[in-house]
């Protein structure tokens, strides 16, 4: 969906069943993949409002693309992106916080290697 000039917005769609509705309107362009799955039935619990909408969204802060088909074609850089500072200088200054294991799809997976990784700085 395009609000005007240069905004950039846009909508996706997740469904855990069939939408006939969308058929011939939009593009598939993912999956949800391994443990995610519960995540996204997670989603699926939201209190929705009046409007069909979730009273209290929830955000989606990162993915990962698992495999590109289209490795010929560079992504374009936002004016934001440009703007900041490298990776390397932000994860410098970085302090670091506690680790959440309630986060999704972390769970014993990342109290596993938290372990691992305590054992192997210790030595």
């Amino acid at each position: 969906a395009n609000a005007g000039p240069h905004d950039n917005g846009s909508q996706f769609f997740f469904t855990l069943g069939r939408a006939d509705e969308l058929n011939n309107k939009h593009t598939i362009f993912g999956k949800i993949t391994g443990d995610t799955i519960y995540n996204m039935l997670r989603l699926s619990e939201v209190e929705i409002g009046t409007d069909e909408r979730p009273v209290n969204p929830y955000k989606i802060t990162s993915t990962e693309v698992l495999f590109n088909p289209f490795d010929d074609i560079i992504p374009r850089t936002s004016k934001k992106l440009k703007n900041e500072k490298p990776v390397e200088e932000v994860e410098k200054t970085k302090s670091k916080g506690t680790k959440n294991f309630s986060l999704l799809s972390f769970g014993e997976e990342a109290e596993e290697e938290e372990v691992e990784v305590n054992k192997v700085s210790q030595v």
